[in-house]
């Protein structure tokens, strides 16, 4: 293998800034517990060329660049709608109410689901009777 040059890793720091969400989509080490369509959020890339990820089942293993390791960027409705599941595990609020489920989003640092509330309370409403955004 060979390790990415400077601006290859930049690039891919501006592509996965801190914070994204992913899933996995193959990895080759044989050892790890991770599985296609586990999801995480990227912490950072080391100088070659590693995703450095917190995955959602607790692992911290890292996605290596130009191996056999594959990411799939979530998009911005997938990110929606598993924030929104999130706050309604929570129990905490019937998810009609808007005011509260938006306060929760931005207690839990939900920012696109809060974002999703506040700009189209119809949209969201929509979501949380079909599961699906228009």
């Amino acid at each position: 293998m060979r390790f990415p040059y400077k601006d290859q890793v930049q690039r891919l720091r501006d592509i996965y800034p801190k914070g994204t969400r992913v899933e996995l989509v193959a990895m080759e080490d044989p050892f790890s517990s991770l599985k296609p369509g586990d999801r995480g959020s990227v912490d950072h890339f080391d100088s070659i060329g590693t995703a450095q990820i917190i995955w959602d089942n607790g692992s911290t293993l890292g996605a290596v660049y130009g191996s056999g390791d594959e990411l799939r960027i979530l998009t911005k409705s997938e990110v929606i709608k598993e924030q929104c599941r999130k706050v309604a595990v929570t129990g905490r609020t019937n998810m009609f109410d808007t005011k509260a489920a938006f306060e929760i989003a931005v207690e839990m640092g939900f920012n696109e689901l809060a974002d999703f509330i506040f700009m189209d309370t119809n949209a969201y409403c929509h979501l949380i009777l079909t599961g699906e955004i228009q």
